[in-house]
């Protein structure tokens, strides 16, 4: 009788086991969010060829944070800035195909933008048609890191 207990017990920790397996994340799921520090802003706004009094009154006095949320095909772009007496908060709404690893807009007559996560960090890869189509939009985003929230 201890025997069968015992197997018993080996069985139902075995499904527990695979139970939990099957009921975590899927994918690429999760909200990622990259908040650039000042120096990174600072870079940015140099190569879009902002004059060095500019970026310093700008730099010291406006905060932004992106952040991507992906579920399942589904998604949001959200932007949020903050300046003395002003935030905005803009969502976009995104399509997300996890299999090809792109990011898209909606409707399918937008580009797609090729993602790629490594651990908990999330990195956008543009193409050099991309880059040269929006530069301040690569520019911002081609070194960034998305980091994943819990």
């Amino acid at each position: 009788m201890k025997n069968v207990k015992q197997i018993i017990l080996a069985f139902v920790a075995i499904f527990a086991a695979i139970l939990l397996v099957a009921c975590g994340a899927k994918g690429d799921n999760g909200t990622y969010v990259y908040k650039p520090t000042k120096a990174e802003m600072k870079k940015i706004l140099k190569d879009q060829g902002a004059s060095s009094s500019d970026i310093d009154s700008i730099n010291n006095k406006y905060s932004l944070e992106l952040s991507i949320d992906i579920n399942d095909s589904k998604g949001y772009l959200n932007i949020k800035t903050e300046r003395p007496g002003h935030k905005t908060v803009d969502s976009t709404e995104i399509k997300v195909n996890q299999k090809t690893k792109t990011i898209g807009a909606l409707e399918d007559k937008g580009e797609k933008v090729r993602y790629k996560i490594k651990g908990d960090t999330l990195t956008l890869n543009f193409t050099k048609d991309q880059e040269s189509t929006n530069q301040f939009a690569s520019s911002l985003l081609k070194n960034a890191k998305f980091k994943r929230t819990k």
